[in-house]
């Protein structure tokens, strides 16, 4: 069904085609929701209670879809006003997850709602004055001004010293918005309904904001049809356009449809070169125009017509492809947009995109090539942008004038280039981002991640920077491996890119030569490569392990599988894997593992206590062969039950940071039984992933008490014949309720001894749990002496005045009013040989309270554990 038709249907009532509008529509709704304070957990009911009451007020004849739009905003503003008027935003919400994104959002909510609403209409939702003083009943005066002052009272709530600190902040929350994807279930639409208090839905707006009644037009429409007193219809426009009508009819392909067809083709090929700034002539050289214009001509010959004379609405769908295929990027997105397409048209319409804009990307580029010298200026004082040309055309060629005019048509971007002093054109991806069709569908977010960073190299060399290209790889990889049934256009062009980017990786360039002038492999490409063994798949893994291997052996000067590596091989290796051949050829190639569930209820130690005693008579590892992760796991807290810290070293596996038996049994601590504090486990199936050589799969654990601060999900490895062992994992937990505990008494002790001379010795062996009590003690006290001899080095790089505005902007909890603290190790492999992890702690707080840092960073060093840079945004 077409959209068009999609959305007839779902105003005259009928409840499928209005479920699935609901799903096309319930965003924008869901986002308003949250954006003025509802708690994610409950903007399912909020959404469900905007779009039933929305429902009553059917059957209704919107001549647009906006007016629809605007009907639903007016239900919001009210609903909205429930929600947040009961104190259900308090909850744990992990929407956004940046800590200045969450200050951002949380100083919005402080806003009256007299200013709240306007503001994140307007800004958050695109709202022109026009259309938000009709939704308000306000004067587009008293709306600008009330937005004036909403930014006024965020930048002096934010402390920002300036608006463009402001509107940077508002940039990076919107993105945050977009990537937010609320859920909504439709099939709740029409279940059992609680009973809706009647609304005064001739004053929309929340009570604080004054109503007109000489509202607009749209205010009257959107009224009556609330209360549902729909008691006129409005009919089509009386000289309504004949060729858009034949284009819109069902029924059989006749003469007048097909003239139609023509018509708008032609329209639309007419006006899009002066769009594009293209010269007509150019404009029909492109790729994308003459592919359409063969299938355009294809689809109306009179045998086609013939062949679907049985099936004219397929014949609608293609030729409605083909006119998306003509359109201009912006075109494009427009008519996605709207909301005519679904999900499973996806990847027809970003390819469609992608080769489009790549060749006008190819064309921006021979423009600035061609005006190198004019834009060297611009490039050199780094205030070159595409506001800038147009406010100063005369300063540029027309050329480049025309070109920058264009950008938005063409859905492109400026940015400097890489490599060079001058400018290259890439994809602007934002709006496609912010698309709920493509986000909802897996193979299309994972490709546009994809094509933002296209081009990935030039003629000669790589345009992204190396651990870039080796991330990139492997999405790319996984892109490919997911989409290896259906090799199109998209797939090869992929697969050659990551072929070459590959090569490029490996073997680098003349302007980029992998080893240096002692014939070592560079520091950026050792680290690259080693990348491509971490979150990546069998294919790379295949090809880097041995490489990896011999040049850490040989100082990274050589490689047998390095100097053997042929071009072909990346793409052998990834047919491989599509075949199933490739993971028997790998290191535990054949493991695999079963899902399970455990409800800790049921559970007993009994089938662990006879493994336990196995394993103790000689601690060989070879006892455990066969065993399932989980029962390893079981073991590894059953010793810890039994309080044999000398087991629990045992199960560890073994790595760089596997201390030895005497420092871990002295530094041993009992943790909390799982028995007592989980109420299940699981591990599945598809949790078990590669890193190297090694095998891992982490469990799922429900605790009892989710307030409590517990260990995150353990992790175990397996190197050799289907060995699982516990990754190493320190866990300290510190509770600090009623009196005063031995670790408060430690961390006294130590701050009184620590904070007269920072004498290194004093803390070198202390505890991470202890440093970080001791770093909070000194935040407390302002002891920022204290505070700053307690970072790592690197983090050590601003002055200690620098460090007080730092300390200061972060509102840094008080030790003496902490709940609890915990420390973990982060389990990740970096790579670098370096111990890192994190602090958390508990003081009362909502997580919510975005001025207050609940979690800090960790390094091990060589004088001890050191706090890392509290500035983590």
């Amino acid at each position: 069904m077409k959209f068009e038709e999609l959305f007839a249907s779902a105003m005259k009532g009928e409840k499928t085609a209005y479920a699935e509008w609901s799903l096309l529509r319930h965003m924008p709704i869901a986002r308003f929701g949250f954006q003025n304070g509802i708690a994610a957990m409950h903007l399912q009911k909020f959404q469900i209670s905007v779009f039933r009451q929305f429902y009553r007020g059917l059957p209704a004849a919107f001549s647009t879809e906006q007016e629809a739009e605007a009907a639903l905003y007016q239900i919001a503003l009210v609903r909205v006003h429930d929600f947040t008027g009961k104190g259900l935003a308090n909850e744990k919400d992990q929407a956004l997850r940046f800590d200045e994104d969450k200050e951002s959002h949380a100083s919005i909510q402080r806003l009256s709602e007299s200013l709240r609403i306007p503001f994140i209409l307007f800004y958050f939702h695109e709202k022109p004055a026009k259309e938000l003083a009709a939704l308000l009943g306000l004067t587009e005066s008293a709306c600008l001004a009330a937005v004036e002052e909403a930014l006024e009272r965020l930048q002096e709530d934010l402390q920002l010293t300036g608006r463009t600190l402001l509107e940077k902040r508002l940039e990076f929350l919107g993105k945050s918005y977009q990537r937010f994807v609320p859920s909504f279930y439709e099939e709740e639409l029409f279940a059992e309904e609680e009973p809706v208090e009647e609304m005064d839905l001739l004053e929309p707006a929340a009570p604080k904001i004054p109503v007109k009644k000489g509202a607009v037009a749209i205010i009257v429409l959107s009224a009556v049809f609330l209360i549902g007193v729909v008691g006129a219809s409005f009919s089509a426009t009386e000289n309504e356009n004949e060729t858009a009508a034949a284009v819109a009819e069902g029924g059989a392909i006749d003469e007048r449809t097909v003239k139609a067809w023509k018509a708008e083709y032609k329209k639309i090929k007419e006006s899009s070169p002066e769009l594009l700034g293209l010269e007509p002539e150019l404009y029909e050289e492109l790729e994308f125009v003459q592919r359409a214009d063969q299938k355009m001509e294809r689809l109306l010959k009179k045998r086609t017509l013939q062949k679907y004379e049985n099936d004219p609405q397929l014949l609608r769908k293609r030729v409605e492809k083909v006119m998306l295929e003509i359109q201009t990027p912006k075109g494009m997105y427009d008519s996605l947009a709207s909301g005519g397409m679904k999900a499973s048209e996806s990847m027809d319409f970003l390819q469609s995109f992608a080769l489009k804009t790549k060749e006008l990307m190819t064309h921006a580029d021979a423009v600035l090539l061609k005006h190198e010298d004019a834009l060297s200026g611009a490039f050199r004082h780094g205030d070159f942008s595409a506001e800038s040309v147009r406010a100063h055309k005369e300063q540029y060629p027309e050329e480049i004038g025309i070109l920058m005019d264009s950008l938005d048509e063409s859905m492109l971007i400026i940015a400097p280039h890489p490599k060079e002093a001058k400018f290259m054109a890439r994809r602007n991806m934002e709006f496609l981002y912010g698309n709920e069709v493509l986000m909802h569908d897996m193979f299309s977010y994972q490709y546009l991640a994809l094509l933002e960073n296209e081009p990935y190299f030039d003629g000669v060399d790589l345009l992204l920077p190396l651990d870039v290209v080796s991330f990139q790889l492997a999405q790319i990889e996984r892109f490919l491996i997911d989409t290896a049934h259906n090799p199109d256009e998209v797939y090869g062009e992929f697969e050659f890119i990551f072929q070459h980017a590959f090569w490029l990786l490996l073997k680098g360039s003349e302007t980029s030569p992998v080893f240096d002038a002692d014939g070592v492999v560079h520091k950026e490409y050792q680290a690259a490569w080693t990348n491509l063994l971490t979150d990546t798949a069998n294919p790379l893994i295949y090809l880097m392990l041995p490489i990896i291997e011999e040049m850490e052996a040989s100082g990274w000067k050589k490689s047998e599988h390095y100097e053997a590596l042929a071009y072909s091989d990346i793409i052998q290796a990834l047919e491989m894997e599509k075949n199933g051949e490739l993971s028997g050829k790998l290191p535990n190639g054949n493991v695999s593992i079963e899902g399970a569930f455990v409800d800790m209820k049921e559970f007993s130690y009994d089938e662990t206590e006879e493994l336990y005693n196995d394993f103790v008579a000689s601690y060989s590892i070879d006892a455990l062969k066969g065993v399932p992760p989980l029962d390893v796991y079981f073991l590894y807290h059953y010793a810890n039950k039994r309080k044999d810290p000398e087991t629990m070293w045992h199960l560890l596996a073994e790595d760089e940071f596997k201390p030895s038996l005497e420092d871990y049994v002295k530094g041993w601590k009992q943790q909390p039984d799982i028995t007592e504090e989980a109420l299940w486990v699981e591990v599945y199936e598809e949790s078990l992933y590669r890193v190297k050589d090694q095998l891992y799969t982490e469990f799922q654990i429900q605790y009892r008490d989710q307030n409590a601060l517990i260990p995150p999900s353990p992790k175990l490895a397996t190197k050799r014949d289907n060995i699982w062992l516990v990754k190493n994992q320190m866990f300290e937990v510190y509770s600090m309720e009623g009196e005063t505990t031995a670790y408060e008494e430690a961390v006294a002790s130590l701050y009184k001894e620590f904070s007269a001379e920072h004498k290194e010795v004093i803390v070198e062996s202390a505890t991470p749990g202890e440093i970080a009590g001791l770093f909070l003690a000194a935040a407390e006290r302002g002891d920022f002496e204290t505070m700053y001899a307690l970072l790592e080095d690197p983090a050590k790089t601003e002055s200690m005045e620098s460090f007080r505005h730092q300390v200061a902007a972060r509102s840094i909890p008080a030790f003496s009013a902490l709940k609890g603290l915990s420390f973990t190790l982060d389990t990740y492999d970096y790579d670098d040989g370096q111990k890192r992890g994190w602090v958390q702690v508990d003081n009362g707080s909502s997580s919510e309270d975005s001025f207050v840092l609940f979690e800090f960073s960790m390094v091990e060093t060589e004088k001890g554990w050191r706090m890392g840079d509290i500035n983590i945004y």
